[in-house]
Protein backbone atom coordinates (compact mmCIF):
# COMPACT_ATOMS: atom_id res chain seq x y z
CA UNK A 1 0.00 0.00 0.00
CA UNK A 2 1.32 3.54 -0.87
CA UNK A 3 1.94 6.00 1.73
CA UNK A 4 0.06 9.24 1.58
CA UNK A 5 2.11 12.21 0.29
CA UNK A 6 3.27 14.33 2.87
CA UNK A 7 1.32 17.07 4.11
CA UNK A 8 3.09 20.47 3.06
CA UNK A 9 2.68 23.63 5.38
CA UNK A 10 3.40 27.11 4.14
CA UNK A 11 5.37 29.13 6.80
CA UNK A 12 2.28 30.95 8.03
CA UNK A 13 0.52 27.44 8.50
CA UNK A 14 3.53 25.53 10.53
CA UNK A 15 3.51 29.14 12.65
CA UNK A 16 -0.30 28.76 13.26
CA UNK A 17 0.33 24.67 14.06
CA UNK A 18 2.34 25.81 16.88
CA UNK A 19 0.95 29.00 17.55
CA UNK A 20 3.91 31.29 17.31
CA UNK A 21 4.90 33.82 15.25
CA UNK A 22 6.21 33.58 11.56
CA UNK A 23 9.08 35.76 12.24
CA UNK A 24 10.08 32.84 14.57
CA UNK A 25 10.17 30.36 11.98
CA UNK A 26 12.35 32.83 9.86
CA UNK A 27 14.75 33.45 12.60
CA UNK A 28 15.66 30.13 13.13
CA UNK A 29 15.85 29.50 9.90
CA UNK A 30 18.42 32.51 9.14
CA UNK A 31 20.99 31.00 12.08
CA UNK A 32 20.51 27.46 10.96
CA UNK A 33 18.46 26.35 14.08
CA UNK A 34 15.46 24.88 12.21
CA UNK A 35 14.68 25.30 8.08
CA UNK A 36 12.14 24.34 5.92
CA UNK A 37 12.27 21.23 4.16
CA UNK A 38 12.23 23.21 0.92
CA UNK A 39 11.36 26.25 -1.12
CA UNK A 40 8.74 26.15 -4.26
CA UNK A 41 9.49 27.08 -7.29
CA UNK A 42 7.09 30.34 -6.58
CA UNK A 43 10.08 31.10 -3.92
CA UNK A 44 7.46 29.86 -1.08
CA UNK A 45 8.80 27.85 1.70
CA UNK A 46 7.33 24.85 2.84
CA UNK A 47 7.51 22.48 5.94
CA UNK A 48 5.89 19.03 5.94
CA UNK A 49 4.47 17.18 8.59
CA UNK A 50 7.70 15.14 9.33
CA UNK A 51 9.13 17.67 10.76
CA UNK A 52 6.43 18.50 13.30
CA UNK A 53 7.98 16.42 16.25
CA UNK A 54 11.38 17.79 16.01
CA UNK A 55 10.39 21.14 15.89
CA UNK A 56 8.16 20.19 18.85
CA UNK A 57 10.57 19.59 20.78
CA UNK A 58 13.00 22.27 19.61
CA UNK A 59 9.97 24.61 21.26
CA UNK A 60 9.98 22.24 24.30
CA UNK A 61 13.76 23.27 24.63
CA UNK A 62 12.90 26.65 24.35
CA UNK A 63 9.93 26.71 26.72
CA UNK A 64 12.76 25.10 29.08
CA UNK A 65 14.91 28.14 28.60
CA UNK A 66 17.64 25.92 27.04
CA UNK A 67 20.13 28.49 25.15
CA UNK A 68 19.80 28.50 21.52
CA UNK A 69 23.76 27.98 21.06
CA UNK A 70 23.68 24.30 23.16
CA UNK A 71 20.30 23.63 21.23
CA UNK A 72 22.29 23.94 17.46
CA UNK A 73 24.84 22.05 19.37
CA UNK A 74 22.63 19.53 19.99
CA UNK A 75 20.63 18.92 16.64
CA UNK A 76 24.35 19.11 14.87
CA UNK A 77 25.00 15.56 15.99
CA UNK A 78 21.77 14.30 18.58
CA UNK A 79 22.45 11.64 20.84
CA UNK A 80 20.80 9.69 23.77
CA UNK A 81 23.68 10.71 25.94
CA UNK A 82 23.69 13.95 24.97
CA UNK A 83 20.00 14.35 25.48
CA UNK A 84 20.52 13.06 28.93
CA UNK A 85 23.50 15.34 29.40
CA UNK A 86 21.48 18.15 27.84
CA UNK A 87 18.25 17.61 30.52
CA UNK A 88 20.69 16.78 33.64
CA UNK A 89 22.40 20.16 33.34
CA UNK A 90 18.50 21.41 32.88
CA UNK A 91 17.14 20.02 35.50
CA UNK A 92 19.63 21.40 38.35
CA UNK A 93 18.96 24.86 36.06
CA UNK A 94 15.64 24.37 37.21
CA UNK A 95 15.87 23.32 40.70
CA UNK A 96 17.79 26.55 41.37
CA UNK A 97 14.76 28.81 39.71
CA UNK A 98 12.49 26.28 41.56
CA UNK A 99 14.65 27.41 44.92
CA UNK A 100 14.72 31.38 44.03
CA UNK A 101 10.81 31.79 43.38
CA UNK A 102 10.00 29.77 46.52
CA UNK A 103 12.19 32.18 48.19
CA UNK A 104 10.07 35.31 46.38
CA UNK A 105 6.91 33.72 47.19
CA UNK A 106 7.85 33.40 51.41
CA UNK A 107 8.67 36.92 51.27
CA UNK A 108 5.45 38.26 49.60
CA UNK A 109 3.55 35.46 51.98
CA UNK A 110 4.97 36.93 54.96
CA UNK A 111 4.07 40.73 53.06
CA UNK A 112 0.18 40.13 53.09
CA UNK A 113 0.67 38.13 56.13
CA UNK A 114 1.93 41.33 58.39
CA UNK A 115 -0.49 43.41 56.46
CA UNK A 116 -3.40 41.33 57.63
CA UNK A 117 -1.91 41.31 60.98
CA UNK A 118 -1.91 45.00 61.02
CA UNK A 119 -5.35 45.10 60.29
CA UNK A 120 -6.60 43.46 62.62
CA UNK A 121 -4.43 44.60 65.51
CA UNK A 122 -5.89 46.83 68.84
CA UNK A 123 -3.28 49.42 68.13
CA UNK A 124 -1.86 51.21 71.23
CA UNK A 125 -3.52 48.29 73.58
CA UNK A 126 -1.21 45.63 75.14
CA UNK A 127 -2.61 42.08 75.22
CA UNK A 128 -1.77 38.89 76.93
CA UNK A 129 -1.68 35.99 74.80
CA UNK A 130 -0.38 32.47 74.86
CA UNK A 131 2.11 32.05 71.61
CA UNK A 132 3.77 28.40 70.22
CA UNK A 133 6.81 27.86 70.24
CA UNK A 134 8.84 29.50 67.46
CA UNK A 135 12.53 29.51 65.13
CA UNK A 136 14.08 32.39 64.96
CA UNK A 137 17.62 33.12 63.92
CA UNK A 138 19.87 35.69 65.60
CA UNK A 139 22.70 37.64 64.31
CA UNK A 140 25.62 38.29 66.98
CA UNK A 141 25.07 40.28 69.85
CA UNK A 142 26.42 43.74 70.40
CA UNK A 143 28.99 44.25 72.03
CA UNK A 144 28.17 48.01 72.71
CA UNK A 145 27.13 48.43 76.66
CA UNK A 146 25.72 51.85 74.97
CA UNK A 147 22.23 53.12 73.29
CA UNK A 148 22.15 52.04 69.44
CA UNK A 149 22.40 54.70 67.17
CA UNK A 150 20.92 53.90 63.80
CA UNK A 151 24.42 53.47 61.87
CA UNK A 152 25.02 51.23 64.41
CA UNK A 153 21.97 49.18 63.94
CA UNK A 154 22.51 49.53 59.63
CA UNK A 155 25.98 47.67 60.02
CA UNK A 156 24.54 45.12 62.34
CA UNK A 157 21.96 44.40 60.14
CA UNK A 158 24.38 44.53 56.69
CA UNK A 159 26.39 42.67 58.60
CA UNK A 160 23.78 39.93 59.25
CA UNK A 161 22.05 40.11 56.18
CA UNK A 162 25.17 38.85 54.74
CA UNK A 163 26.10 35.90 56.61
CA UNK A 164 22.17 34.59 56.30
CA UNK A 165 21.92 35.38 52.61
CA UNK A 166 18.69 37.06 52.78
CA UNK A 167 17.33 39.52 50.14
CA UNK A 168 16.77 43.04 52.23
CA UNK A 169 15.79 44.17 55.99
CA UNK A 170 12.05 44.16 55.83
CA UNK A 171 11.61 40.95 57.93
CA UNK A 172 14.35 41.55 60.56
CA UNK A 173 13.56 42.95 63.54
CA UNK A 174 15.82 43.88 66.82
CA UNK A 175 16.02 42.55 70.41
CA UNK A 176 16.34 44.48 73.62
CA UNK A 177 17.10 42.47 76.59
CA UNK A 178 15.39 42.01 79.66
CA UNK A 179 18.01 43.12 81.65
CA UNK A 180 18.46 46.27 79.74
CA UNK A 181 14.58 47.00 80.65
CA UNK A 182 14.79 46.45 84.13
CA UNK A 183 17.37 48.83 84.23
CA UNK A 184 15.23 51.59 81.77
CA UNK A 185 18.38 51.24 78.88
CA UNK A 186 15.64 51.03 76.32
CA UNK A 187 17.76 52.57 73.41
CA UNK A 188 20.24 49.36 73.57
CA UNK A 189 19.34 47.00 70.36
CA UNK A 190 21.34 43.40 72.00
CA UNK A 191 20.73 41.33 68.58
CA UNK A 192 18.77 41.30 65.64
CA UNK A 193 16.11 37.85 64.22
CA UNK A 194 14.64 36.69 61.39
CA UNK A 195 12.08 34.30 61.68
CA UNK A 196 12.82 30.95 60.68
CA UNK A 197 9.99 28.80 58.40
CA UNK A 198 12.75 25.96 57.62
CA UNK A 199 13.04 25.53 61.82
CA UNK A 200 16.43 25.82 61.70
CA UNK A 201 18.32 28.29 64.52
CA UNK A 202 17.02 28.56 68.20
CA UNK A 203 13.70 28.20 69.45
CA UNK A 204 12.09 30.52 71.12
CA UNK A 205 9.72 29.10 73.74
CA UNK A 206 5.65 29.49 73.95
CA UNK A 207 4.06 30.50 76.92
CA UNK A 208 2.81 33.89 78.01
CA UNK A 209 3.50 37.18 76.26
CA UNK A 210 2.44 40.79 76.01
CA UNK A 211 2.46 41.95 72.85
CA UNK A 212 1.83 45.77 71.87
CA UNK A 213 1.43 47.23 68.57
CA UNK A 214 3.08 50.72 67.88
CA UNK A 215 2.46 52.92 65.80
CA UNK A 216 4.58 56.13 64.68
CA UNK A 217 8.37 56.35 64.18
CA UNK A 218 11.05 54.22 64.77
CA UNK A 219 12.96 56.53 66.56
CA UNK A 220 10.09 57.29 69.03
CA UNK A 221 9.69 53.50 69.91
CA UNK A 222 12.35 53.22 72.97
CA UNK A 223 9.56 55.79 74.90
CA UNK A 224 6.74 53.24 74.79
CA UNK A 225 8.46 50.93 76.79
CA UNK A 226 7.36 52.48 80.25
CA UNK A 227 4.14 52.88 79.51
CA UNK A 228 4.61 49.05 78.26
CA UNK A 229 6.20 47.92 81.90
CA UNK A 230 3.77 49.91 83.52
CA UNK A 231 0.99 47.70 81.60
CA UNK A 232 2.10 44.75 82.06
CA UNK A 233 2.61 45.36 85.91
CA UNK A 234 -1.20 46.68 85.96
CA UNK A 235 -2.41 43.63 84.47
CA UNK A 236 -0.16 41.61 87.10
CA UNK A 237 1.94 40.22 84.93
CA UNK A 238 6.20 40.50 85.06
CA UNK A 239 8.64 40.33 82.24
CA UNK A 240 10.94 37.50 82.35
CA UNK A 241 11.89 37.47 78.82
CA UNK A 242 13.70 39.63 76.43
CA UNK A 243 11.60 42.38 73.58
CA UNK A 244 11.23 41.35 70.11
CA UNK A 245 10.15 44.39 68.00
CA UNK A 246 9.02 43.36 64.66
CA UNK A 247 8.87 46.06 62.49
CA UNK A 248 5.49 45.41 60.02
CA UNK A 249 4.75 48.38 58.21
CA UNK A 250 7.74 50.57 56.85
CA UNK A 251 8.79 52.74 54.37
CA UNK A 252 8.08 49.38 52.04
CA UNK A 253 4.51 50.43 52.63
CA UNK A 254 4.39 54.14 53.57
CA UNK A 255 6.56 57.17 53.08
CA UNK A 256 4.94 58.89 55.87
CA UNK A 257 7.66 57.70 59.51
CA UNK A 258 4.50 58.66 62.10
CA UNK A 259 2.37 55.68 60.15
CA UNK A 260 4.86 53.05 60.62
CA UNK A 261 3.46 50.05 62.68
CA UNK A 262 5.92 47.98 64.98
CA UNK A 263 5.20 45.08 67.14
CA UNK A 264 6.25 44.54 70.68
CA UNK A 265 6.38 41.19 71.79
CA UNK A 266 7.71 40.47 76.04
CA UNK A 267 7.26 37.12 77.46
CA UNK A 268 5.74 37.76 81.10
CA UNK A 269 4.85 35.66 83.82
CA UNK A 270 2.15 36.43 86.46
CA UNK A 271 2.63 38.32 89.66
Amino acid sequence: MKRKKEKLYSTGEFAKYFGIKKDTLLYYDKIGLFSPMGIKSNGYRYYTTSQIDLFGTLLSLREMNVPIKEIQAYFQNPSPEKLREMATIQIKKIETEIKKLQEVKALFTNIVDMMQEVEGASLGQLEIKQLPDEWFIYSKQNESDFQTSIQEWQDICGEFVQEINIKGTAMIGSILTVEDMRQGQFRRIDRLYVKSEQQIGEVREGGTYAIFYYKGKHDSIPEIYSYILSEIKRKGFEIVGDAYEEYLITELATNKAEDYVTKVVIKVSSI
